[in-house]
């Protein structure tokens, strides 16, 4: 994995994102900021991938974890767990949407399930690049 360009990505997210969360969380603490630092590294984990990832088994990893969270996301009314919990912490609407760079892109302006979109590519793309890890089990 190319630790200096997720990480890129993770702070230009974190930039975008921190001054409103620090402004608008009620009673911001160790826990309430701790969610939002790793809610918003797993989300770029999981929708930026391609430009971090770089061995078959890391695409492996990530396709796992890609439909791991679809499931979630699926079987709880399209949301995040982890969002409903750090918004109910902070005071915010419970339905509010994570602010992240994808969110930013206005895409569920289109359909509310833009995200099981991005994350098929992802998931068809992730089964290209470790295509090799199953070239001798076949």
């Amino acid at each position: 994995m190319n630790w200096p360009i997720f990480f890129i990505i993770l702070l230009l997210q974190l930039a975008l994102t921190f001054r409103d969360f620090i402004k608008t969380c009620n009673n911001l603490d160790l826990v309430k900021f701790n969610i939002y630092i790793l809610h918003h590294a797993y989300d770029i984990y999981l929708f930026w991938a391609p430009l971090f990832l770089q061995t078959p088994i890391e695409y492996a990893i990530h396709a796992f974890a890609a439909i791991a969270t679809g499931i979630h996301w699926f079987s709880y009314d399209n949301k995040c767990i982890a969002t409903v919990i750090l918004n109910k912490l902070c005071g915010y609407n419970v339905n509010e949407w994570l602010p992240s760079l994808k969110n930013m892109l206005g895409l569920y302006n289109i359909t509310e399930y833009f995200h099981f979109i991005w994350m098929s590519l992802l998931l068809g793309y992730d089964f290209y690049k470790a295509k090799p890890l199953f070239a001798n089990l076949l």
